[in-house]
């Protein structure tokens, strides 16, 4: 399970002498009802050494308040923003840290506000109550049509996702399955569950209250397929959707995650990235037409093209670009991550 960061308390009495150096740039940042070990998994915390070294000193407090007694160059909330998970949403947590955010702003004007949008319902903003015109917007899983973020202006939107996936489903062995798909009863109501059946005609499907198989068996079973189904839960991302891409499998996914950014700067594209359903129902036929002998080449390329995408997000290079923009440091020719 995961652990409240025990580890980030000590970031609070952190020298802070290097602010307002040109070279050095210290963002303070507050972490809220989030466990560890998701907030382990964003680019900021897992490369915090590496933007040390550049001069992007990432200072980390733990459901401390103090962090709202000194300027920064620049500030970033990561407080659960959610009020529809209430496993997650504590509005005595949050209201507090409003209510200091507010006169901070008012006392400290300079200090750069960075808004975090990074609640795994992605296309719906929720960092609005931290929001003010003018202030950078670090988001996860932005819409394409960027549009429905209003009122965050669309220029102002900067793409990220966390550091996570891996090639865990990758295998030479022959599939046994067309098609599979093990996960968690979340999101719409019986939404996975339908999911689920319809899989479980032309392979593997199952859903369930809690993880199906444990782990090690869960990516057995996963790699003995031939197309991997990722369809939302809550929201649009998933790691499931990055260990398929990163293992080579062909994805098979839903309209809502093919209308988001899921790898910042791709526009990932139906039947060259991946493949698309609008109803569960379209399942079986799906996979029978791409599992066909005849088929198989072009599916072998889309599982190229989607493990291309997903190795392009350079989660470092491109947290370090915002950084450098939002607080006007040198970017040494970096560029900001741009659709392609």
């Amino acid at each position: 399970m995961c652990r409240r960061n025990e580890t980030q308390e000590r970031d609070s009495g952190r020298d802070r002498s290097m602010m307002k150096n040109p070279n050095n740039a210290t963002i303070a940042v507050l972490v809220v009802g989030i466990p560890e070990c998701i907030i382990d998994l964003h680019p900021w915390i897992r490369y915090r050494d590496q933007l040390a070294e550049e001069g992007i000193h990432i200072v980390v407090f733990s459901g401390d308040m103090k962090i709202f007694e000194s300027p920064y160059d620049a500030m970033m909330l990561h407080v659960w923003q959610d009020w529809r998970n209430r496993t997650r949403f504590d509005p005595y947590q949050v209201l507090p840290v409003m209510e200091h955010y507010a006169m901070y702003r008012a006392a400290f004007p300079d200090t750069i506000q960075i808004v975090l949008n990074h609640t795994d319902m992605s296309r719906r903003p929720y960092a609005t109550a931290y929001w003010r015109p003018g202030d950078p917007v670090l988001y996860r899983t932005p819409a394409y049509e960027r549009n429905e973020l209003h009122p965050f202006p669309s220029d102002t939107i900067w793409a990220y996702e966390k550091v996570w996936g891996s090639a865990c489903f990758a295998s030479t062995e022959p599939p046994v399955y067309d098609a599979g798909f093990a996960g968690k009863q979340n999101g719409p109501r019986g939404y996975r569950e339908r999911v689920a059946a319809h899989t479980a005609t032309v392979g593997i499907g199952l859903c369930h209250e809690t993880l199906p198989y444990p782990k090690p068996e869960y990516i057995e079973h996963m790699k003995r397929c031939r197309i991997l189904v990722c369809p939302r839960g809550w929201g649009e991302q998933s790691r499931r959707h990055w260990d398929a891409w990163l293992s080579g499998k062909p994805v098979l996914t839903d309209r809502e995650c093919d209308s988001v950014e899921m790898i910042p700067g791709q526009r990932l594209t139906e039947g060259i990235h991946y493949l698309v359903f609008d109803d569960p129902e379209e399942i079986p036929d799906i996979v029978s037409d791409w599992s066909h002998p005849s088929r198989r080449d072009e599916l072998k390329q889309i599982a190229e093209n989607g493990r291309n995408a997903a190795r392009s997000y350079k989660a470092y290079e491109s947290i370090l670009a915002f950084f450098r923009k939002i607080l006007d440091m040198p970017e040494d020719n970096l560029k900001p991550t741009s659709l392609t």
